[in-house]
């Protein structure tokens, strides 16, 4: 009984709240809307009008209320929406209309009124209203209707692309189009259009000044997602705005994106400032490019020598090390870091274990990898190059170590002291006399880790096969003009015979092995026709 005299005391409140909404009201207008509301329809009634007079006066008013008109961009302009009621009516007035300027007016007011209506998928009503009306007048519509009209274009040029029809009326719109996005702070929805179109050479006539840093971020960045050949396409047209507006650096990053080594030595034998022409060389060797330009002749040859050596200097990235170091001193992280700085173990929960704590060779591996990344390019650390002097082997962190563990601290070396050739090598040397393989393996990783970016002209790192002789002669490399110096264990490359592993030519005192052109005259040693070096004084 309870529930059912709940439902009747909840029946009537029901009632009220059905009964106030019926009686809402529609959206109540002003005056001045009510006004626009009737004359808006008194011009519609006049479009019907059989007297040509009088439908002209009526379309030139109802085209000055939509122009006069000013809204957000997310408003439907009010005329517009006044007109919507009366669509089908000016449809059906534009079917029975004859040919002439009353026509393509009346379809230029239903191309407008169409792309504020959602339409049938695929039917594309804009686009079709204005080809029946005046294709030379687009920018007087505004922005949203341009808008509009290039995804319909779009869609239209896909279509009759794909039946092999003409599209020629549709090209003449998107003339119009281009240069008014280009001028409106709407380069990409320019270039979208032109890509769907398949005319994207003629962006390059409508980039200027103001417009060509926008145009080409956008260019590069859809580069990605485009497929071949139009990927290649947007960067070359990138790069011929840039260097159009003399941005060499930016056109030098586009260029070695392509990877084309004409285009790059072009876009650098065109920058003839100097400073400028010298932060292009920091590109190349930021890139690795130390090949793609020749500056001795050709295009991008430099005269002055003293010019030309600091640029080949920068291009090398010898001095890479050098910089980063001064930086690491200007930000005052010189200090070397250890493990426990990246492990925090002093804020786990829980007691600390006491006593000494055994080292793993799982814990010792991870703990070689940190110290070698957070020490990276510093050339020094507090577990690898810490000198241990007057003290076993064992006692070194890399003897602390097994197997793979031993290569990998030893190739911590190269990580450690990377960019540094001059200075890291030395630290390496002594490693690759070891009689244990895992230490040598390792040592040469660090050898290639330590020229990694950094172009040397002797090529410590890119010999053939760094191996040497039986008696352990010591390969050369250069180092600020003296002879240092490096070796592996002729276990490694050599029979016990002393003949080579490849050609097993046995080599001697006066002629050593079948020699190449590459002689080492001040270290006495040669290259054996498989590559290997050998000396040419052994008596052993």
């Amino acid at each position: 009984m309870a529930v059912a005299k709940e439902e009747q005391k909840a029946a009537p409140d029901k009632q009220k709240q059905d009964g106030k909404k019926k009686q809402e009201p529609e959206e109540e207008l002003s005056d001045e809307d009510l006004e626009l509301k009737k004359n808006i329809e008194l011009m519609v009634e006049r479009v019907c009008d059989p007297d040509a007079a009088v439908v002209k006066t009526a379309l030139d008013c109802i085209t000055k209320e939509i122009h006069s008109t000013t809204s957000s961009m997310t408003a439907v302009p009010k005329p517009l929406k006044f007109l919507r009621p009366h669509l089908d009516t000016l449809i059906a007035t534009l079917e029975g209309m004859p040919a002439g300027a009353n026509r393509q007016l009346l379809a230029d007011v239903l191309s407008l009124l169409t792309s504020t209506v959602a339409g049938k998928e695929g039917e594309r009503e804009g686009l079709r209203y204005k080809l029946q009306g005046n294709t030379s007048d687009l920018e007087t519509w505004g922005h949203e209707y341009m808008r509009h009209l290039a995804g319909e274009i779009a869609e239209e040029y896909k279509v009759r692309h794909e039946q092999e029809q003409p599209v020629d009326e549709l090209l003449h719109l998107v003339a119009q189009i281009v240069p008014y996005h280009m001028t409106h702070n709407a380069e990409p929805e320019a270039v979208d259009l032109l890509l769907e179109v398949d005319q994207l050479g003629q962006l390059e006539q409508h980039v200027d000044d103001k417009n060509y840093a926008r145009t080409c971020l956008y260019l590069v960045s859809c580069c990605a997602y485009l497929p071949e050949p139009e990927d290649t396409q947007v960067l070359q047209l990138a790069h011929r705005v840039y260097m159009a507006q003399h941005k060499y650096h930016d056109a030098l990053r586009v260029a070695l994106r392509l990877n084309e080594p004409a285009t790059i030595e072009s876009t650098f034998a065109a920058c003839s400032d100097v400073l400028e022409r010298r932060q292009l060389g920091y590109l190349l060797a930021r890139h690795g490019a130390w090949g793609a330009i020749n500056l001795e002749e050709g295009p991008a040859a430099v005269e002055d020598e003293s010019e030309r050596d600091a640029l080949r200097e920068i291009i090398s990235n010898s001095k890479l090390s050098e910089h980063f170091l001064a930086l690491a001193r200007d930000l005052d992280v010189m200090e070397p870091k250890v493990p426990e700085d990246v492990y925090k173990t002093h804020l786990t929960d829980g007691r600390q274990p006491q006593g000494a704590a055994l080292d793993s060779a799982r814990q010792n591996l991870a703990s070689t990898f940190v110290n070698a990344f957070v020490n990276a390019g510093y050339g020094q650390d507090k577990l690898v190059t810490v000198s241990t002097e007057g003290q076993s082997d064992s006692v070194h962190w890399i003897f602390k170590n097994k197997d793979h563990g031993k290569t990998s601290a030893t190739a911590s070396l190269g990580l450690i002291s990377l960019w540094d050739v001059e200075g890291g090598l030395p630290l390496i040397d002594k490693y690759l006399y070891s009689n244990d393989n895992a230490i040598v393996a390792g040592a040469l990783l660090a050898t290639g880790l330590v020229n990694c970016g950094v172009q040397n002209e002797n090529d410590p790192g890119g010999r053939p096969s760094l191996r040497s002789c039986r008696c352990r002669w010591l390969m050369p490399f250069a180092g600020s003009g003296h002879i240092t110096g490096f070796v592996v264990s002729c276990r490694v490359g050599w029979k016990p015979s002393h003949k080579c592993c490849t050609c097993a030519r046995v080599g001697c005192k006066s002629a050593g092995f079948a020699l190449s052109s590459e002689y080492v005259s001040n270290a006495g040693l040669h290259l054996c026709c498989c590559s290997l070096w050998i000396c040419s004084v052994c008596t052993d």
